[in-house]
C-alpha cells in the first residue's frame, strides 16, 4: 500500500540521530578511557615562537584585505 513520503523522512531523521547519539557516545566513552592521550612534552618554545608569528602575518593579511575592501566600497560612492 502507498505509505506518504513524511513517515519515510520521519524514519531516516529518527535513524540519523541515533547514529549521531550513538557516535557521539562512543567518543565520549573513548575519551574517559583516555585511549588518544596528547603528549604536549615535545612543544618547544621554537614552535609557540611560530604559531605567534604565523598568527601576526595572518591578522595583518586579515586586516590588509578589510581595508582594502571598505576603500573600494568607499571610492564607490565619492
Amino acid at each position: 500500500m502507498f505509505q506518504p513520503t513524511i513517515r519515510r523522512g520521519a524514519e531516516a531523521v529518527v535513524a540519523q540521530c541515533v547514529i549521531a547519539l550513538s557516535v557521539v557516545s562512543l567518543s565520549v566513552l573513548a575519551w574517559l578511557r583516555a585511549e588518544q592521550v596528547a603528549d604536549d612534552r615535545g612543544s618547544d618554545s621554537s614552535e609557540k615562537a611560530f604559531m605567534v608569528i604565523l598568527a601576526i602575518a595572518l591578522g595583518g593579511a586579515v586586516s590588509a584585505a578589510a581595508i582594502a575592501f571598505v576603500a573600494s566600497k568607499t571610492s564607490l560612492f565619492q
